[in-house]
């Protein structure tokens, strides 16, 4: 797996467009996460619990450039689920593959009818152990890790199950950056994996807004969520969001599913269609969800994001986008 030899300022990057050093990292940025010609580099999504080194060697022939999973923090007290994520690691590391990790917690972060004074210092307590994650992470994985990605999707309620997201969430990631200014590391921040682009007026714009507004913030670059979006619409956020925090966009997600309105033949057109254009984004990375059909996700649309099916036969999506990989 590729190791990271950036020197990292222990003073994270901050979310303030009027910042010379900011901007300046920021386009460091873009130039080490981009391919050489400066195309997007483009990986998949994994699951750890099913990731194998047969599996990460098909990726790597494939054409990916990388892999993207997720590491839940309240999780990480079974020994077994640590297990599955050092299993995960080394499987990337095995066929030469990065990882974007994606951090986060799946219960909430603060107990229940807590007043204002409790639930800030729940919020802040839980951000200490975020942070502590992420340091023990960077720890041992840190030559295997392309970066940390903080959060998924906190604009959805199942995501953020901890009350009003608008009043908690700026508390938690103010709370989170003023912490990791003391973890000493290479590995790039990216942030908050919105589950839909981070536009003014919306409610993932609104929310990096607060973050600006709160803290001195402490990201690399804004990552969100791009289902269903055209390379030309992937631009103009591209744009937008570089114009107003002085950072480039990374796309953590983008998928089509064949179990929804397209089907197999539709996924793979609408896949091919679309990394044929990736260059015309204005990202320098993007991850494709996912590599393989999910048998225990909730509907149809859900189970069939896949470009192999769930026993890892391909799919037609598989064949269009190995074919536009290889085309620069």
């Amino acid at each position: 797996m590729v190791g990271i030899e950036r020197v990292f300022r222990s003073g994270l990057l901050a979310l303030c467009i009027c910042c010379a050093s900011a901007g300046a990292h920021a386009q460091l940025f873009k130039n080490w996460i981009s391919n050489i010609d400066q195309s997007p580099k483009v990986g998949v999504q994994v699951k750890i619990e099913r990731f194998t080194p047969d599996m990460a060697r098909r990726i790597k022939a494939f054409g990916f450039s990388f892999v993207r999973f997720g590491v839940w923090m309240n999780s990480m007290q079974l020994a077994s689920y640590r297990n599955s994520v050092s299993a995960a690691f080394d499987a990337a590391d095995s066929a030469g593959l990065p990882v974007l990790l994606t951090v986060r917690s799946t219960v909430s972060l603060v107990q229940p009818a807590q007043n204002d004074e409790s639930r800030t210092a729940q919020l802040r307590e839980s951000a200490t152990q975020l942070v502590d994650l992420i340091s023990r992470l960077t720890g041992t994985y840190q030559k295997n890790l392309l970066a940390i990605e903080l959060w998924n999707e906190p604009d959805l309620p199942a995501y953020w199950p901890t009350g009003s997201v608008d009043s908690t969430f700026p508390v938690f990631i103010q709370a989170v950056c003023e912490k990791l200014k003391s973890v000493h590391t290479s590995t790039p921040v990216i942030g908050f994996g919105f589950s839909s682009a981070p536009l003014m007026n919306t409610r993932s714009g609104r929310l990096l807004q607060s973050v600006q507004a709160s803290s001195s913030g402490c990201i690399d670059a804004v990552s969100y969520h791009a289902y269903g979006m055209s390379s030309r619409q992937i631009q103009d956020v591209s744009a937008d969001v570089r114009s107003r925090y002085g950072l480039p966009v990374v796309i953590s997600e983008w998928g089509v599913s064949s179990g929804g309105k397209k089907d197999a033949v539709g996924q793979a057109d609408e896949i091919k269609s679309f990394l044929a254009k990736r260059a015309q984004t204005g990202t320098p990375l993007m991850s494709i969800y996912e590599w393989q059909d999910s048998q225990q996700a909730k509907n149809s649309r859900e189970r069939n994001f896949g470009l192999v099916d769930a026993t890892g036969a391909a799919k037609p999506a598989f064949g269009s986008a190995r074919a536009a990989l290889s085309v620069k």
